[in-house]
């Protein structure tokens, strides 16, 4: 039988996604499901023999918590650091700090660039994506233990940044419509505004159902194995996804459409494939890699390569649709 709508059951158990990091805090600090955090048919957890009868405290549920690698019952984790002679997932650690200063290269670029339309509002996309890529080291990475209050902390900042990111991203095509000017506070505040109203949920959200401060997104306690959380799923799976393809499809009326042009076009959709082609490798491949590299590897350094490729081509698409500077458009 399928997973229910919003259940992160099959995605935990496949791919090292910091959404998994806060169902492994509520029910590891509820003493709930010490059987789906660390199940006996996993090849990672199968030596600490946990059972239904285990209790908080118990010497092979400390191992394990301090073993465990982000993800929820998956069979091959990437261990915490410092457990198991791991040193943590280093290809993600070096892709996404690559990542972070692609961002910022990207970022004085298109300042310089002082009459390009939507230069602000890339800016901010840009901006956004560095911070997810430095959250991303810190969460997916298993850097920090597993349960832990800093973690479930950091992993609720990092979703907050994903789903801003990609209202950031629709936005910028919203603006490229010129329905209203670029740059000017008619666009830019309900850019921030609408910004802050995906972030400020999705970082409750989070936050919630991390650290149980209330039980309006506990899981629920006869199917807690399903982690479902509905809010979740569709804030920063289902949205991200709507949000890609609104904004390909947007781009690509206004340059084929609206400019005539059809280079542009290309790196917009090349943008949108190497975006695509890391979803796939990083839900479908992880545990493949983890298996195949004896838990030092997953599918988040490919996928944060291609994603990092995905950003440069949006910037290439939008550099060639803009004009450089004042002095051109004057004819100095």
């Amino acid at each position: 039988m399928p997973d229910p709508f919003g259940s992160f059951r099959w995605i935990c158990q496949h791919a090292p996604l910091p959404q998994c990091n806060l169902f492994f805090s509520q029910l590891y600090n509820s003493d709930n499901g010490f059987t789906t955090l660390f199940p006996s048919t996993s090849a990672f957890f199968n030596q600490y023999h946990v059972t239904g009868t285990a209790t908080s405290g118990d010497n092979n549920l400390v191992l394990a918590r301090g073993d465990a690698g982000t993800g929820v019952g998956a069979n091959c984790e990437i261990a915490h650091v410092g457990h198991r002679g791991s040193i943590g997932d280093v290809a993600l650690i070096v892709l996404s700090a690559l990542s972070v200063l692609v961002a910022v290269g990207l970022t004085y670029a298109a300042s310089r660039r002082k009459a390009a339309v939507g230069r602000m509002e890339l800016r901010l996309l840009l901006i956004v994506f560095g911070l997810h890529s430095v959250f991303q080291l810190l969460t997916m990475s298993s850097i920090f233990e597993q349960g832990s209050t800093a973690l479930s902390i950091l992993s609720s900042i990092h979703l907050g940044f994903v789903a801003v990111f990609f209202w950031l991203l629709l936005g910028n095509a919203l603006i490229a419509t010129q329905v209203v000017e670029d740059g000017t506070p008619a666009a830019l505040v309900p850019l921030m505004i609408i910004a802050i109203l995906f972030f400020a949920p999705t970082l409750y959200i989070s936050l919630d159902t991390a650290l149980s401060w209330t039980s309006a997104f506990q899981l629920s306690s006869s199917h807690f194995d399903e982690l479902k959380s509905i809010g979740l799923f569709i804030l920063t799976l289902i949205w991200p996804a709507v949000a890609a393809v609104g904004y390909l499809i947007i781009m690509l009326v206004i340059v084929l459409k609206v400019l005539n042009e059809v280079k542009p076009a290309l790196f917009y959709i090349l943008a949108f494939m190497f975006f695509a082609g890391g979803q796939v490798i990083f839900f479908l491949a992880s545990q493949p890699l983890c298996n195949s590299s004896n838990g030092k590897i997953n599918g988040a350094f490919l996928s944060t390569l291609l994603n990092t490729a995905s950003i440069g081509s949006i910037y290439y698409a939008w550099m060639t649709i803009t004009e450089d500077d004042w002095g051109d458009e004057l004819g100095y």
